[in-house]
C-alpha cells in the first residue's frame, strides 16, 4: 500500500478547494482596496484635496482621507487573513500626507 502525500490528501479531502476559494477571495479583496486607492492617487482625484487644501480646507481633506485609510486597512485586513496579500496595495493616505 502506498501512502499519500501531503497534496494528494488535500486534493481527495476537498481542502484543496476550500483553501484555494477563500484565497482567491482573499485575492479579490486586496484588489478592489488597491484599485481603489490606485484611482484616488491618480492626478485627477488628488487634485480635488489639494484644491481643499489650497483653500484652507485641508483638515476636511485629512478626516476624509483618515477614515478612508482606517477602512482601507480593515477591509485589506479581512484580505490578508483570507490569504490575499496587501504588501501591493498604496495606500491614498500614506502617499498624500507621507504617513
Amino acid at each position: 500500500m502506498k501512502e499519500l502525500t501531503a497534496s494528494e490528501v488535500e486534493i481527495v479531502s476537498g481542502a484543496g478547494i476550500i483553501s484555494d476559494a477563500v484565497g482567491f477571495a482573499g485575492d479579490v479583496i486586496i484588489d478592489a482596496v488597491k484599485i481603489s486607492n490606485d484611482a484616488l492617487n491618480t492626478r485627477t482625484i488628488s487634485s480635488v484635496g489639494q484644491a481643499f487644501n489650497a483653500v484652507g480646507l485641508g483638515g476636511i481633506h485629512n478626516l476624509a482621507d483618515s477614515l478612508g485609510y482606517a477602512a482601507f486597512k480593515t477591509v485589506a485586513g479581512v484580505g490578508s487573513l483570507l490569504g490575499g496579500d496587501a504588501s501591493r496595495i498604496e495606500y491614498h493616505y500614506e502617499k498624500e500626507w507621507g504617513a
